[in-house]
């Protein structure tokens, strides 16, 4: 049985919550916004101020007769967070401040010839170099992982990597959680995807939603309510595995970028990408249809699962698919299946998985701080920022 947490704990992850998505109040304000008594968030917030997670400073007017008030904020140094997503081909990381401001971004080839061990080592590296270099001594608090593979419930195993197989099993995870010195959250990049549409993005958490990452290799996730769905052996949503009936290829083959491209050439296709099909579309008409009807496949499982008020299509060969396309596949959709899914591509395109680790990173960063999952919801992240931010970062390699 799970302890409840004590009065204190409560109270402080209350506080907290409040001023972590970057809020600047007075105490008497906090104490208003909270329910919680002057005397209780006064302490709460001392405290805070002792152990250099919030920051005082004089208001700039003066509200009311007595000493002049104070305003407290989260302290942006008092941790940086790493968000990584590690594709089958580049490796990017994101270095953020505790407000999840990016300082800095790192693009790197993808050693898919390394071990599981070296693979790890190699990440961590990477991203205590972006630290050492860029963080200006602030420590390192929180990492998310985002990988090309089904990850377990528990997040201790990957059970399926297609490009990356040296991932498989538990030792890749118990590397990495080696390697570094901090928390560590690794689930499947199609998840972090989609988290990051849910915070950073339009979608509405309140219904159903999943997300189609068609990049090198093919990736599924779904959400309700708000939260993405997981399933204890990590198989859910894998539908990228299953064959297209009546054929020997599987759903991947056709609707990945490495996939397509090797099955066009097998066709005889004179192509180097799978983007260039869709750059010749009379010549690879052929090609190009049974694409559509793959896709269309796809679609209309995902739908029948999950019933998705919205259907994302993200990845780098999502932009191969044209609005005409998708309004075809909705309208496909709904007469076979008459369920009425808005199929769009993702609004925050390649940054998706970046933002949806980052995300992920600040979320374990609060909790080990002290916030209690049952306020973890009351932190409202203020989207525009953190993307901007994010582009506006300089990238290294």
């Amino acid at each position: 049985m799970t302890k409840a947490p004590s009065l204190r704990a409560s109270n402080r992850s209350r506080v907290l919550a409040e001023l972590l998505a970057g809020a600047e109040l007075e105490r008497t304000q906090l104490a208003e916004s909270t329910g919680l008594s002057r005397a209780t968030v006064f302490r709460v917030v001392d405290d805070l101020i002792a152990s250099q997670l919030l920051l005082e400073r004089s208001a700039p007017l003066k509200t009311g007769p007595g000493r002049p008030a104070t305003t407290v904020r989260l302290n942006p140094s008092a941790m940086l967070i790493a968000g990584i997503d590690l594709g089958g081909t580049n490796c990017r990381i994101a270095v953020a401040d505790a407000l999840g401001n990016a300082i800095i971004r790192g693009r790197f080839k993808t050693p898919r010839e390394l071990g599981a061990a070296d693979f790890a080592d190699w990440l961590a590296a990477r991203v205590t170099e972006l630290v050492d270099e860029h963080g200006q001594g602030i420590p390192l608090g929180s990492v998310a992982l985002g990988v090309p593979g089904a990850v377990s419930g528990d997040r201790k195993r990957i059970l399926g990597a297609h490009n990356l197989p040296q991932m498989l099993g538990s030792d890749f995870v118990q590397a990495v959680e080696d390697a570094f010195d901090v928390p560590v959250h690794i689930d499947n990049d199609s998840n972090l995807a989609l988290y990051g549409e849910l915070v950073c993005g339009s979608l509405d958490g309140s219904g159903s939603a999943v997300l189609l990452a068609l990049g090198t290799g093919l990736g599924t996730a779904a959400a309700r309510e708000g939260r993405v769905l997981a399933g204890p052996d990590g198989a859910l949503g894998e539908f990228g595995r299953l064959r297209i009936p009546g054929r020997a290829e599987r759903l991947r083959d056709l609707v990945s970028g490495a996939g397509l491209a090797a099955y066009a050439k097998s066709r005889g296709a004179d192509i180097d990408t799978a983007e260039d099909l869709f750059a010749d579309p009379q010549r690879h008409a052929g090609i190009l249809g049974e694409v559509h009807e793959a896709l269309l496949h796809l679609v209309s499982l995902v739908t029948l699962a999950y019933e998705p008020a919205t259907i994302v299509i993200a990845g780098g060969f999502a932009d191969a698919f044209e609005d005409d396309i998708l309004d075809q596949l909705h309208a496909e959709v709904l007469d076979m299946i008459n369920v009425d899914t808005r199929i769009r591509r993702s609004e925050l395109g390649g940054a998706a998985g970046l933002l949806g680790a980052m995300a992920a990173a600040l979320s374990q960063l609060h909790a080990s701080v002290g916030v209690l999952t049952e306020h973890a919801t009351l932190v409202q992240v203020e989207r525009e920022r953190i993307i901007q931010a994010l582009a506006a970062s300089p990238t290294t390699a």
